[in-house]
């Protein structure tokens, strides 16, 4: 079976979804690189890599959009799941993280599908 490549982005979107997630949710996260509020860091990469995938992936823009900055209800909603594992906490911080990821993620996005239309 042949997938279109909006197909093949979406499906890459879902997986990393599901990667942030299961990570999110882990009592404690290990990161690979650890300084002062590397968290942070890592927060918004991941959540600018789930933004820029919907907005490349589908093919229309408003609904592009709506679905990176669903991402950061999912964010904030993986903030508050995080108060109640053990070894983790609930971060405003870590949500603005996650919201500016997502921005950066859009911007770049709209960025790349401005290049993909000329």
């Amino acid at each position: 079976m042949k997938f279109s490549k909006s197909s093949r982005i979406m499906l890459l979107w879902g997986a990393s979804i599901g990667l942030v997630v299961y990570f999110s949710l882990l009592p404690q996260a290990e990161f690979p690189v650890d300084f002062w509020n590397a968290d942070k860091v890592y927060h918004c990469a991941a959540y600018a890599w789930l933004a820029v995938l919907p907005m490349i992936g589908f093919l229309i823009r408003r609904l592009a959009v709506s679905a990176a900055l669903a991402m950061i209800i999912l964010g904030a909603l993986l903030e508050i799941g995080q108060y109640y594992i053990p070894g983790r906490a609930f971060s405003l911080l870590d949500i603005m993280a996650n919201s500016l990821g997502v921005l950066l993620g859009i911007y770049l996005g709209n960025c790349l599908r401005s290049r993909r239309r000329s």
